[in-house]
């Protein structure tokens, strides 16, 4: 009996894969746990592998075509199987037609409540819409509309005395009898915003994986998430002596130096054991308040970015965080993290201070309720001991989700993160 090969779900985020490259050909015997092709998900490249033993009858998609979750990859079986019940069970005979209807769902045009009740109005063929070119309509009784036609009477005209202000006979009968008046003038309504004109030699780029999950997840968060913002500037003259002071020991012990951005994970690390709700998830039905701390780090991509997971980042020394994030943030840069290496966080942090940016916010990383957007460190004067002297200041913008956490707990989290980058030595004890 012939084996359809369907399209896997590779991460909790995926709804569907893109074939990077086949790594078998047509005729090939494959055997369970050969890797057949590559997959390239919205996070990462990954092996498919084949779960049974048999000969690659047919290659249901070429390399670099996108299957939804489910959809048919290809098709396993004995020399010379017939096929065809496999493809009738998935639709037709290529892989891509998993995708049609949800394409032709997003194609659709979606009509209002009151353009629908307009059409309901009017005579005709109820399967056939007309719009105003405006965008409005007329509201008027069908035997209005009939009468007007009848006696070339100008509904738009027409000023209804009917339920709501629609027009009905008599209405129709007052315009006959009434003298023509010419029609105000009516202003243009303005013309919608256009794309910019296409020009010779502009490149068009297909959305890859990772860029739709990106748009979607984001989205879902940004409009569905009541966000807030808290912003502290933290003095960072500490912290930079205590770097220096750790990278000359880590140099001696040929270990990974430290970043300011690994003292910014241990800092909310620390403090996220004390804040359970920033630490926490929402779900329609109840607030999940995590007991570990998994602590995911933004690393910037070509097509996006993605949040590789430093677990347990609250139990691990300095110089492990520091090695542990550059593998992970190496990898990740290559496609190559496991789908347990950036799911799971607990809170994320995204730090464009690399690039000279003082200060932005984050939309939250669900199913996380908090992000910290971490800026540059700047050399600024500052007032200690009542005198001007030269400082060092970074500013930490924290965004929230407000049906999780309140102002109050958000408040009382950056508070100690600022109080751990401040002094240190504190986040170790």
């Amino acid at each position: 009996m012939a084996i359809p090969v369907e399209m896997p779900k590779m991460s909790d985020t995926m709804v569907e894969g893109v074939l990077a490259a086949w790594l078998v050909d047509e005729g090939a015997k494959v055997s369970s746990g050969d890797v057949i092709a590559q997959v390239e998900t919205d996070k990462a490249t990954m092996d498919l592998e084949a779960y049974d033993d048999g000969v690659l009858l047919k290659k249901m998609v070429d390399a670099g075509g996108s299957v939804p979750i489910g959809g048919l990859i290809a098709v396993l079986g004995k020399e010379g199987e017939d096929i065809a019940a496999v493809l009738a069970k998935y639709g037709s005979g290529d892989g891509a037609s998993a995708s049609a209807a949800p394409a032709k769902a997003e194609a659709a045009v979606m009509l209002s409540a009151e353009t629908l009740a307009a059409a309901a109005e009017t005579p005709g063929d109820p399967t056939t819409l007309t719009l105003p070119a405006d965008g409005g309509r007329v509201k008027a009784s069908p035997l209005a509309r009939s009468m007007a036609k009848e006696m070339g009477v100008d509904l738009s005209a027409v000023k209804g005395s009917g339920p709501e202000g629609r027009i009905v006979k008599r209405d129709v009968e007052a315009a006959q009898s009434a003298p023509a008046v010419a029609p105000a003038p009516v202003a243009a309504a303005p013309a919608p915003p256009r794309a910019a004109t296409p020009s010779e030699g502009d490149e068009v780029r297909p959305n890859s994986s990772m860029r739709k999950a990106i748009a979607r997840r984001l989205s879902e968060s940004k409009f569905s998430a009541p966000h807030f913002y808290l912003t502290v500037d933290v003095d960072m003259e500490a912290a930079s002596a205590f770097r220096g002071d750790l990278n000359v020991l880590a140099e001696k012990q040929g270990k990974a130096k430290v970043s300011f951005n690994d003292l910014i994970t241990k800092a909310c690390a620390v403090a996220l054991r004390n804040h359970p709700y920033v630490n926490g998830s929402w779900s329609a039905d109840a607030i999940t308040l995590h007991q570990d701390v998994h602590v995911a780090i933004a690393v910037a991509m070509e097509d996006g970015l993605i949040t590789p997971v430093v677990r347990h980042a609250d139990r691990k020394g300095l110089a492990q965080i520091a090695e542990e994030t550059r593998d992970l943030a190496t990898r990740a840069r290559d496609k190559k993290l496991a789908p347990d290496e950036f799911e799971g966080s607990t809170f994320t942090t995204s730090n464009l201070g690399m690039f000279g940016i003082a200060e932005f916010t984050s939309i939250i990383n669900p199913p996380n309720v908090a992000i910290l957007a971490i800026g540059a460190i700047r050399n600024v004067p500052v007032v200690k001991d009542g005198a001007v002297v030269p400082g060092k200041v970074m500013t930490l913008t924290l965004s929230c989700d407000h049906r999780v956490v309140d102002g109050a707990k958000g408040a009382a989290f950056l508070v100690d993160v600022q109080k751990y980058l401040e002094q240190p030595l504190t986040m170790l004890l």
